[in-house]
């Protein structure tokens, strides 16, 4: 998914930033952060986990404050301590020791500790960003390293308050001390508010992710390792609470379609040559060759001379062709220089061809038959369209056709379609309980696919969309996937999301899909993104999801009395002033998403991808872009000529990092973990704090006589947020009100 209107993404950067530039040291509001203390070693100071702390950040001024955070039950909860060594120090540990309170503790293994690693912006994403190292990589600080005077190094301390933990306040100590003497004691109070936040979160989403390109940059090739980096990554998509477009990558329902006699085409109903179908072949690609072939290799009498007819015709007049028979041994081996290869031209009218294959070799046993619509070169850079019917291979002098599916006719009831979910419900299991993801994109087999650039109709069994025979098969497929999933106890935690951005001339086709798949299976669940006002096909689809500067609220309105979902989406646009994922713009941005998604009443949040390291259109051939060391992610697909290099913004695409650093130069396998950003770990507080909207207003509603004060607090004053691009930069804002909802959580209960 890509948001691809350069016009409007132009627009919106002109007016975005009014002049205006980032502000990551908040001087606007004085600055941020407390001090701990100050020696000739290091100066040593705190601040929340909703600031970007840059390497020159002045340490604040005034007197010493402990660290004071507070948190729910089941939530994550971050801060961050600062070391501004004055002198180099060699070998920092950051240990905690478990926290304490009168009725409980707090281990310290529910604490992970994470430095906080800068990365490079050489080119801004727009006039609000700027060039810099920014802080966005966690990784987990395993080993302990040398710090360097002259800069901020902040590490990142989270907590998992435990389920079970009893509310109160907890204090522990946080220890800081190098190889060389130097050691500082920090005072850690975490107070525990009396309400735990689910396992699932009530905000959706669906997020991308590739696991191939995770392995290719973590340098992993066998099965098992790809499994074991899978496990990982899933684990971290549970752990920021957001949900993978697919996890079911490596446990699929495995789908079998059976009683299909040829492959490479579709058999077309239009103008046959003789009874119901032709086979229609189409080579689009200028670097690979379609062909059409029987599932079946033909058995044969070696020695004896063959021939084989047909009839073709083509789209365009002189197009030229290849038709290609290959010889097999009784075992299947391939004869190697047996082949008997020759290109034909045909036009717009049927013409009948005859191909003499001569003798065949006397140990040959069986062939194949292989069609091409195209001249077959080893470039493939040919392209064609052709239709093939009535194609008989006969041993000369005698009648029989020994390939009895040559006349392309085929009975749609006798094509078997199976569905096997017995790897896909345990997967499930897991994913929807332990995991708590909150949906999946579901592949669909035998639909269409296309965006605003392009698009294309569904096949299902060499059928086409639009056919008679395309909407029996799918009528059959559909309802037996409705029926497995609510079987399995798992139906409704798909989404089919298998168009993107559609265009104004789009929405027919869109509506044709939708209206089937409503038709046929009507409890699956339909998606779309989409940000093109005047069309609404929200009563055949039940998850509408705009990029987030086009939402459009009547819509929205319209959805959300329906009960059904509005869902928005971050990616290459908006720009600034609007809410951003980028890199080097407004730390609170990515939390507060969800503070206007509340406002909005809109219930999920959606990213392309997590792992975009790379475009190969950007990139020199044989290299791969490292995201340790460069920001920016580059324009891919949608036609962009090979070579060029335009920006789509720093950090698009990107909420994970390869937990190899050295990517090109270290060839090792990594199975670390999947480094977090300082972005997804924003998303995550900002997915919790909808998560305190979300429990305050349902005790409203179930506690009306207590209820007044809360309904107040529900109405998101306009100083945090007052509309899609008018919002509060001041992480104190929510950080304050949050407490406020949770002080009327906790009096409600």
């Amino acid at each position: 998914m890509r948001y691809f209107l350069i016009i409007t993404t132009l627009l919106a950067t002109a007016v975005s930033a009014h002049a205006q530039q980032v502000d990551p040291y908040h001087t606007a509001t004085g600055g941020f952060g407390y001090p701990v203390a100050s020696s000739p070693d290091a100066t040593l100071w705190w601040a929340e986990g909703t600031y970007k702390i840059m390497q020159d950040m002045p340490a604040p001024k005034g007197k010493a404050r402990p660290v004071n955070v507070a948190a729910a039950k089941n939530e994550w909860e971050s801060f961050q301590i600062v070391v501004r060594p004055e002198r180099e120090l060699s070998k920092v540990e950051v240990t905690l020791s478990d926290l304490r309170s009168g009725k409980g503790t707090i281990p310290s293994t529910a604490f992970t500790v994470r430095k906080v690693e800068y990365v490079l912006v050489k080119h801004p994403t727009d006039s609000y960003g700027k060039e810099g190292l920014w802080p966005d990589p966690l990784p987990t600080y395993r080993t302990a390293e040398d710090l360097c005077t002259g800069r901020n190094h902040p590490f990142w301390i989270t907590v998992k308050v435990p389920k079970d933990a009893v509310s109160g306040t907890y204090k522990g100590t946080l220890t800081l001390s190098s190889k060389d003497g130097w050691n500082e004691n920090v005072p850690v109070s975490l107070e525990v508010w009396n309400f735990e936040l689910p396992d699932s979160p009530t905000m959706r989403s669906g997020f991308g992710f590739s696991i191939e390109r995770a392995s290719l940059y973590d340098n992993l090739t066998t099965p098992e390792q790809i499994r074991k980096e899978f496990d990982i990554y899933m684990k971290a998509f549970s752990d920021h609470k957001i949900s993978p477009y697919d996890p079911f990558v490596l446990t699929p329902i495995k789908e079998t379609v059976s009683g299909i006699p040829w492959e490479g085409g579709v058999y077309d109903p239009e103008k046959p040559h003789g009874g119901r179908y032709s086979y229609k072949i189409i080579d689009a690609s200028f670097t690979s060759t379609t062909e059409g072939s029987p599932i079946r290799k033909v058995k044969v009498e070696g020695g004896k001379p063959h021939t084989l007819k047909w009839w073709s015709r083509a789209e365009k007049d002189n197009q030229t062709f290849v038709v290609g028979v290959q010889c097999y041994k009784a075992d299947g081996e391939l004869l190697p220089f047996e082949n008997r290869y020759n290109g034909f031209t045909c036009g717009k009218d049927w013409k009948e061809f005859s191909y003499s294959l001569g003798t065949l070799p006397s140990e040959a046993a069986q062939v194949s038959v292989h069609l091409y619509p195209s001249n077959r070169l080893s470039s493939g850079n040919d392209l064609g369209t052709m239709w093939f019917d009535d194609l008989a291979l006969n041993q000369d002098g005698q009648g029989k056709n020994l390939l009895p599916e040559g006349n392309f006719e085929v009975d749609p009831d006798k094509i078997d379609i199976t569905l096997d979910f017995s790897d896909f419900i345990p997967a499930a299991k897991k994913y929807f309980g332990e995991y708590g993801f909150t949906g999946y994109r579901m592949r669909t087999k035998g639909l269409g696919s296309g965006t605003f650039y392009s698009r294309q109709k569904g096949e299902f069994a060499s059928f086409v969309q639009g056919t008679e025979e395309y909407g029996r098969l799918m009528r059959r497929y559909l309802k037996q996937l409705q029926d497995g999933l609510e079987q399995a106890g798992i139906l409704g935690k798909e989404y089919i999301y298998w168009f993107d951005e559609p265009g104004d001339n789009d929405y027919d086709f869109v509506r044709e899909t939708n209206s089937m798949i409503k038709e046929y299976a009507p409890k699956l669940t339909t998606f779309l993104t989409e940000h093109i006002s005047g069309h609404d096909i929200s009563d055949v689809t039940d998850i509408t999801c705009s990029i987030w500067h086009k939402i459009d609220h009547e819509k929205a309105k319209k959805v959300h009395e329906r009960g059904d979902e509005y869902w928005t989406y971050l990616c290459t646009g908006p720009k600034s002033p609007w809410i951003t994922l980028f890199t080097d713009h407004d730390a609170i941005n990515m939390r507060m998403w969800s503070w206007g998604s509340y406002v909005h009443h809109l219930n999920g949040l959606l990213i392309w991808e997590t792992t975009y390291w790379n475009s190969s259109e950007a990139t020199p051939d044989g290299m791969l872009q490292n995201p340790w060391e460069e920001a920016m992610s580059w324009t891919t697909g949608y036609g962009t000529i090979k070579g060029k290099q335009a920006p789509w913004g720093n950090g698009d695409g990107r909420l994970f990092y390869p937990d190899n650093r050295h990517v090109g130069i270290d060839k090792t396998p990594h199975l670390g973990e999947a480094v977090p950003s300082f972005r997804v770990e924003l998303l995550r507080d900002g997915i919790e704090d909808y998560e305190y909207l979300t429990i305050l207003e349902r005790l409203a509603k179930e506690k009306p006589s207590k209820a007044a004060s809360a309904r107040r607090l529900l109405q998101i004053p306009t100083s945090i947020y007052t509309d899609e691009q008018h919002y509060s930069k001041d992480p104190q804002s929510i950080l304050q009100y949050r407490r406020r909802i949770a002080a009327a959580i906790q009096k409600i209960q």
